[in-house]
C-alpha cells in the first residue's frame, strides 16, 4: 500500500546495518544453544540471502519434560518475550468448524507447532539484551 511504501522507503538506508546486526545475534544464538535439547534454524542455503526475521527453536519437549507453553511462561518469568508463530492452521477455530479438522489430522504440523518458539531478534537488541535471552533460555532448557 502507499502507507507501507511511505514507511518502508525511509527504512531502506538502515536495511544493511540492521541485517548485519541480526546476523550477529543469530550467530550468538546458534553458538549458545548448540548443546541444548533444541533444533536451531537451518543454515541459509548457498547463494541466498536470509532476512533473519525470526529465530525459532524446535524444542525436544521429551528431554526437557515441559510443554512449549510451560517453556514460554518460564521465559516470560525471566523477562524474555517470545512468540508462537507456527500454530497448526487446521486447529484454528475456523478450520475446525468449517472443515471438521481435529487433533491428529496433520501430525507433522502439530509436532512442529507444539514444539516451536520464537526468540527476540531485533537489530535494536543490545549485547546485554542478547546475553539476557541466552542466559534465560539456557536456564529454562537445561
Amino acid at each position: 500500500t502507499d502507507m507501507q511504501a511511505a514507511l518502508g522507503i525511509h527504512q531502506l538506508p538502515r536495511i544493511e546495518r540492521y541485517l548485519k546486526r541480526r546476523e550477529e545475534i543469530w550467530k550468538r544464538y546458534d553458538e549458545a544453544f548448540r548443546n541444548l535439547p533444541v533444533i536451531t534454524p537451518a543454515p541459509a542455503a548457498p547463494e541466498t540471502r536470509h532476512a533473519r526475521h525470526l529465530y525459532t527453536l524446535l524444542i525436544d519437549i521429551d528431554r526437557v519434560r515441559k510443554s512449549r507453553d510451560e517453556i514460554q511462561q518460564a521465559l516470560h518469568r525471566e523477562n524474555i518475550g517470545t512468540g508462537i508463530h507456527f500454530s497448526s492452521v487446521h486447529l484454528h477455530r475456523y478450520y475446525r468448524e468449517t472443515y471438521g479438522y481435529k487433533v491428529g489430522d496433520f501430525p507433522n504440523a502439530e509436532y512442529i507447532s507444539d514444539r516451536t518458539i520464537s526468540l527476540p531478534l531485533s537489530a535494536k537488541l543490545t549485547d546485554a539484551d542478547v546475553s539476557d535471552v541466552i542466559t534465560a533460555v539456557r536456564k529454562v532448557l537445561s
